[in-house]
Parts: structure tokens; sequence; C-alpha cells
């Protein structure tokens, strides 16, 4: 009996079967591209940890651009005069109160924006404005051929005079669909009202208190015929008169002719929704908008304390001396750094504070034994809010002052603090040269715009002068908790040039590369597995046809034998 030996493929790998040699090939083959792919799986285990650590690293950049982003909104933005950039401190909030206790909001509603004075005003609505209705007489139905031809001239006070013309054959239906065709134009509206009884055409204008006009132009009286005028011409049915709202502001009156009153207080925004009633009157206080600001503040305290639990994971040693697997940026310097100085503005006074709120814990706001924030003290921040705003946002916004006028802070995006004198000089209205203290290279000109130099002190500043003037421009920047907290966390947190989005992209650049590489081993492994089942087979083949050989030999001498024998 003999063996015989074949190659097998089973999806992409060739394995020897039906060994004659006894040997388990197979094991042999694994064993000898096992060691060619060993470096191969080094490098996958180094990408696989780099991976992890670029997940990390996201999260980090996610949970700063968070805490960032709760201080945006306290933080001065720009100081430029065509600036339309706002934040908090700048937003007004509308309070409405009745005098008889009753809901105010059903009588006004009223938006404010940061044009709005703080201030309070007494308002009594007299009345509303209305837009003028008409009628028709009642027809036989709103589908019955009407039987008239003429041209109808129609407008409102407000619109442009239209023609509409009608034919004997329309229905009440088709005058409302020409006359809707128009409104566009002539400010009129129209609409049937059917009963049991018959059809009306009822007219009205789009805006309030404008009258309604209609004449002939030529043919029949169409007007007349449907019974809208009478033989004067006058409206033979007003369902209800064209008026002006009447408005009362502390004791001025105003009238309008529409609900909506854009125009009368700056920064205020009031809708009439109904008369006021005999004796009541609507207090109207415009003031900061707290509640944002307060939202703002919580949010930090939120943002900070994940942040911090981030950075407690990644950086706590096991009682035994050991790094959970979870710290992944243990020991990172972008996590420690960024960690440092945020830690340094948080415990720290910002030059832009007053006395009355130097610190984060005048506001209310202390560290717990975990180092978490904490709003300790409710009370104190509310306190601040309604009874002393500017030195709460003196301590978040900026301060920028120039004793030129023409210069305008454009851009701010460093945490330091500025006190000096800016020298310019300027040839035929044009900036040729800016120096600090003598020394040139500290800023850049482009036009009129002043550009602090990159790696000095002044990146991050830019400023605007218009127009350009020779001489020393004196400078004085304090910058608040707010603008310190944005601008030292987009440096870190940036998606698009932050020093973790840097590291994050030269991690990927090393994966690729290492990916690469571990292709390279593992298709030169795969090569080698072939050669070697090659090989094997080649050897077991040769092994089977000596066994065969050795087969037939035995049976010769076995004749040989038997003949001897006899």
């Amino acid at each position: 009996m003999t063996t015989t030996s074949s190659v097998s493929t089973s999806g992409s790998t060739s394995h020897v079967t039906g060994a004659v040699s006894g040997l388990d090939t197979d094991a042999l083959i694994s064993a000898a591209v096992a060691q060619q792919t060993a470096r191969a799986d080094t490098i996958d285990a180094k990408v696989t940890a780099n991976k992890t650590k670029i997940s990390s690293y996201q999260t980090l950049q996610t949970l700063l651009q968070a805490v960032s982003t709760s201080m945006s909104s306290l933080a001065s933005s720009t100081f430029s005069a065509i600036s339309t950039t706002t934040n908090a401190f700048d937003e007004k909030q509308a309070y409405l109160t009745a005098s008889d206790g009753s809901d105010a909001t059903g009588v006004l509603a009223v938006a404010a924006d940061t044009d709005a004075t703080a201030a309070s005003y007494e308002i009594t609505v007299t009345q509303l404005a209305k837009a003028q209705k008409v009628a028709s007489a009642t027809q036989a139905s709103a589908k019955t051929a009407l039987g008239l031809d003429g041209v109808m001239s129609l407008s409102a006070a407000s619109g442009t005079a239209v023609d509409i013309t009608v034919t004997s054959g329309m229905t009440l239906n088709d005058l409302s669909t020409a006359i809707n065709a128009q409104t566009a134009t002539s400010g009129v509206t129209a609409t049937v009202i059917s009963t049991g009884g018959g059809a009306r055409l009822v007219l009205s204008t789009s805006d309030t208190n404008q009258a309604i006009s209609v004449s002939t132009t030529s043919g029949g009286d169409v007007a007349l015929g449907i019974g809208l005028t009478d033989s004067t011409g006058a409206f033979a049915s007003q369902l209800q008169a064209a008026q002006p709202s009447i408005v009362t502001i502390d004791q001025q009156t105003i009238t309008s002719d529409g609900n909506e009153l854009d125009d009368v207080i700056p920064g205020l925004s009031i809708s009439l929704l109904q008369g006021t009633t005999t004796g009541q009157t609507i207090t109207l206080d415009v003031e900061a908008n707290y509640d944002d600001i307060k939202t703002a503040i919580t949010g930090f305290v939120t943002a900070y304390n994940a942040l911090r639990d981030f950075v407690v994971t990644n950086q706590t040693v096991g009682s035994d001396g050991t790094v959970s697997a979870d710290a992944v940026l243990f020991a990172d310097s972008i996590l420690r750094d960024s960690g440092r100085q945020l830690s340094a503005v948080l415990s720290g006074s910002p030059s832009s504070a007053g006395d009355d709120v130097a610190d984060l814990a005048d506001l209310g706001l202390t560290f717990d034994a975990n180092n978490k924030l904490q709003l300790s003290s409710e009370s104190t921040l509310d306190n601040l809010l309604l009874t002393n705003l500017s030195s709460v946002a003196s301590f978040f916004e900026t301060s920028f002052t120039a004793d030129n006028a023409g210069l305008k802070l454009m851009k701010n995006a460093t945490t330091q603090s500025f006190d000096f004198s800016l020298d310019v000089t300027a040839t035929d209205g044009a900036i040729t040269d800016v120096t600090v203290g003598g020394k040139t290279g500290l800023f850049t000109v482009s036009g009129s715009l002043i550009s602090g130099a990159k790696g000095t002190i002044y990146e991050g500043l830019s400023f605007a002068l218009s127009p350009a003037t020779t001489g020393p421009i004196a400078i004085k920047v304090d910058q608040g908790f707010a603008n310190k907290i944005t601008s030292l966390l987009n440096g870190y947190a940036n998606t698009t040039n932050g020093t973790i989005q840097a590291q994050i992209a030269s991690l990927e650049t090393i994966d690729t590369d290492l990916s690469s590489k571990s292709d390279d081993i593992r298709t030169d492994a795969e090569d080698y597995r072939a050669r070697l089942v090659t090989k094997y087979a080649n050897m077991e083949s040769e092994l089977s046809a000596a066994q065969l050989l050795q087969a037939q030999i035995k049976a010769i001498l076995g004749a040989s034998n038997s003949n001897d024998d006899s």
C-alpha cells in the first residue's frame, strides 16, 4: 500500500495533504511563516496603540472645546467698529408685568436686541390696528355666473391700483381668484363666504389701517352689480373700518398703521396683541439677560468637571503602582501642559478684574476635595448678576483702550495682557513702519492692518489703524477670564491647527507608514508560505515515488524467492 500527497487550497492559503513522511507539514510551515510575520505583528500592535491614543486625543480635544465654548458667550470678541459680534453681557431681556396681576403676555409681546437700553416703561394699549373689510350683496351661489361685463379698478391705500376684468360667465369664485392673483400689487385680498342662503364676496386689505378704493375703468359697474357699492359709489356693507393702533408709552401717545412697533424704542420690537382693560397698565422692564450669563457660568462648571474626570482617569496610578489600561495618555505632555496652564488661569485673577469680582471664589465658585468646580454659593452669583453686573462683566471680558480713536482691536487670540506704546510711521496716508520701544520686527503691516509677528509676545494681536497717522499710540489690553480660557484652549483644541490636531495628524501619518510596512511583510510571508508548500509537496511526492519503488522491489524479490523455493 502506498500513500500519495497533494496540495489543497482553503481560501487563499495552500496546504500539503496526505503527507507520506508522517511530518506535520502544516505546523512546520505555519511556524516558519510566523517567524517571518512576527515583526508585522509588532507593527500592527503599534498601529492599534496609536489608534487608541488618537481616540483619546480626540476625546481630550472635544472636552477642551466644550470648556472653551462655555466661555465664548462671555468673552469679548473684537472692538472693531464694523464688528457685529456680541456676547451675553450685551444681550437684553424684556419682562412684562400687568398692574392688575393678569397675564401681560396676552397684551404685548416684546423682543429686545443688544441696542436696547436697560430701562422701564409704562404702556397702555387703547386700540389695535385693523384692516378694512367690505362685503358684497348676497349672490345666488359662489358658482353662479354673475352675468356682468366690465373692468374694475381696485387697490388699498398702501398698494397700486390694478384692473380686474370681469366677463359675464365669471362666478363669484372666479372674481375672487382674479382679485387674489394681483394682491401683491393691489394690497387687497378677496374671500368668498357661502351660507345656506347664498354667497358674499368679502374684500380686505393686506395691511391694517388702509382704505380700499374701487371704481369702474370701463364697461359695466361690476362693484355696483354685485352690491359691493351703492349708487353713490360708497361701500354698501362695511364689516370693519380701517383703524390705526393707539398706544401710550410713558404718557406719550403713539399712533401707528400696524400692530408691530419696531421703531418706537431703539432695540425693542413690540407686538400689540390686544387692548388693555380700563385702569390696566403694562410695565415693560428691559434688563440684561441674566439667565444666559448664569447658564454660561454653570455650563463652564459642568464642562470643566467633565474634563477633570478625563484628566484623573489618565493620571491615576493604582495602589500597586501600576497604571490602568484606561490611562492611555498617562504622562502625556499635551495633557499635562494643557491642564497645568488651565489650572493657572482658574486659580488666578485676570488683569481685567476689579476688586468686587477678582477671582472665581468671588462669584461663588470653589474647588471641592476632588479639585472639581462647584457653585458653592448660588446666592452670591445671583446677587452679583442683579446688583453688580458690571463687575461680573469686567471679570470675564477683555478691556481694550487706545489713545487714538482710529486704532481698533481686530483680533485677540492671546492669553497675555499688554500695556505698551505702538510707534507708527505713516507716509502719504500709508503705514510704512511700526516699532515698539524702538524695536522693529515685532509687528507686520499689511495696508491698514497691524499684526503681531509670529514668535513674538504680540502674536495673536491685530489692530486696524484708519486714518494712518504718524506718532505713538498708547495701548492697554487687559485680558478677561473668558478670553484667557478661549485663547488658551483654542491653541490646543482647534481642529485645524491646534496642538492636539497636529499630534493626531502625526500619529495618522506614522500609522499609514507602519501599516504599509506590515502589509509588505505579510505579503512577503505569504510568498514564503507558497514556496514552503511547494517544497514540502515536492518532498512528499519524491517520498511517495520512493515508497512505490520500494513496494515494486519487494514484490519482485518476493516473486523470485517463490520461484527458488519451487
